[in-house]
């Protein structure tokens, strides 16, 4: 046992000494010398200074987020190896009237969601191809049911956050 706490002991003690040896010798020690501290300031305030204007989209361009919570777990059936997939899925909008009513009729939009998922061959949704083809017609059946209260086309886009399948 001491021979172990021996080893640690050294260990330590060549890690701190490597250590101090760095900060010695890259100068992390060394106190600034004033002049040049004053020096430098002075350089840094006689550069003209260029304000960066950053032009910010129209606001028709933001996007308004609704999370399709909580997530989707579906069974899958056959003879493939998947059995099940979870997924989740955010709604993006440019109108920010459709947040209302998403959260309004989350229930019926869930169910037009799990009745597509239902529909869905795990196969396919290995690959990218499958999982646009699944965005898209998640977009079509949702804005069905947006159009029923609203309008429709007033969706952007379905992200898929997050997919697992087992």
């Amino acid at each position: 046992m001491k021979k172990i706490i021996i080893m640690v002991a050294g260990a330590l003690a060549l890690v701190g000494v490597s250590v101090g040896a760095s900060l010695f010798f890259t100068g992390a020690f060394d106190k600034p010398d004033p002049l040049a501290v004053a020096a430098a300031a002075e350089a840094a305030a006689a550069m003209p200074v260029e304000e960066e204007r950053v032009q910010l989209p129209p606001l028709s361009d933001d996007i308004f987020y609704h999370n399709l919570q909580p997530e989707f777990v579906v069974n899958f059936h056959g003879k493939s190896r998947v059995k099940f997939m979870m997924i989740e899925m955010v709604i993006g909008t440019h109108d920010e009237k459709v947040l209302p009513i998403l959260a309004d009729h989350d229930p019926e939009i869930r169910d037009a969601v799990l009745t597509l998922l239902s529909e869905q061959d795990s196969e396919t949704l290995k690959t990218i191809a499958g999982k646009e083809a699944l965005r898209d017609e998640a977009i079509q059946r949702i804005d069905k049911v947006v159009g029923r209260y609203y309008r429709t086309e007033r969706l952007k886009d379905v992200f898929i956050t997050r997919l697992v399948m087992q």
